[in-house]
């Protein structure tokens, strides 16, 4: 038995423009765009490699996708000639051999010394990463900025409006923006005093440090802080009910949530602890959300549900952005 597409979406905060993020086989993520007016889905690119829905986001108005994305098994020039370097100071034939602190210290040297000629291999055409942040045209993939990360760890970022965007990255990996892929239109800012909060411009942060920020944007209310891994959150929806998402973690299945619909005496309407996704719709006053590769919505009033596309026969293919 196949298995069924990983879905999550992201609804603009103004008008009816979305951005769904459809994963599978693992190493392939497609962007898809999603006018919920007349709820239809309109495929943007393909990636092969990573995305990262958790750290991701869309402005209001639904023009600009922030995301974070990776391609772990490529070394960048950098870190390459990082390595060349400590093979050769240590006297060693694998990075391995090197004990941790005294390669902390000499890569920190090194990186001083060689730093002119890490910034012009940075600006080279060819130059690539691990991984990066970067701001496109939703629902496609193609950089109008770029912000090279390198780890697992911080990278992506939060839209605060329409014109003005804060990026996850810790203060060890400040990256410049790749020349000549800008986007004139946007401006960086600093992170706020709340983002602080949950560990921006520090080391070492993942989903939960843009999730949930964005969650509490987007009017959930936390009502119970994190039990290990593990938040519930809660937001009140038409028919007098309570719409409430637990997030968290497991060693099995990663980052994951589950949802219930509850009455205001707080007993179960609806369970829907298979959705890999929920929210509920502003611009339609309904719920949506994903379950075995398929996006439903669900009416608060009458419970109905009804199917609005299934993702799981989509197959990879080469999409140019139209700019």
């Amino acid at each position: 038995m196949s298995v069924p597409a990983r879905i999550h979406a992201i609804l603009a905060r103004h008008g009816s423009k979305a951005v769904v993020f459809r994963r599978g086989p693992s190493d392939k993520f497609a962007v898809i765009g999603w006018d919920r007016k007349s709820d239809t889905f309109t495929l943007g690119q393909w990636l092969r490699g990573r995305i990262y829905p958790y750290r991701s986001d869309l402005s209001p108005n639904g023009e600009y996708l922030i995301y974070f994305a990776a391609k772990y098994g490529n070394q960048s020039p950098v870190e390459k000639r990082i390595g060349e370097e400590l093979l050769k100071r240590f006297h060693v034939k694998e990075i391995w051999e090197i004990d941790y602190r005294q390669r902390q210290r000499a890569e920190a040297e090194i990186i001083s010394e060689f730093q002119k000629e890490f910034e012009q291999l940075r600006r080279s055409p060819g130059y690539h990463d691990r991984s990066w942040t970067a701001i496109s045209r939703a629902p496609y993939l193609k950089a109008l900025a770029l912000w090279w990360n390198g780890t697992g760890w911080n990278g992506g970022g939060l839209f605060a409006d329409d014109g003005g965007f804060h990026l996850n990255r810790p203060p060890e990996h400040i990256a410049d923006t790749v020349p000549g892929v800008q986007c004139r239109r946007l401006k960086e800012l600093p992170p706020s005093e709340e983002l602080r909060e949950w560990g921006w411009a520090a080391a070492h942060s993942e989903c939960p440090m843009v999730y949930l920020p964005r969650l509490e944007r987007d009017g959930w209310r936390i009502i119970h802080d994190a039990d290990g891994w593990w938040w519930r959150l809660q937001k009140k929806v038409p028919g007098n009910l309570i719409f409430e998402k637990t997030f968290g973690y497991d060693s099995t299945s990663g980052y994951r949530e589950t949802h219930k619909l509850l009455s205001p005496a707080g007993e179960t309407v609806l369970d829907g602890k298979n959705w890999m996704w929920a929210e509920f719709d502003t611009y339609r006053k309904r719920i949506v959300c994903a379950e075995a590769g398929k996006i439903h919505a669900v009416d608060p009033q009458t419970l109905k549900t009804k199917e609005l596309y299934d993702f799981n026969d989509m197959k990879y293919r080469r999409v140019a952005a139209p700019y």
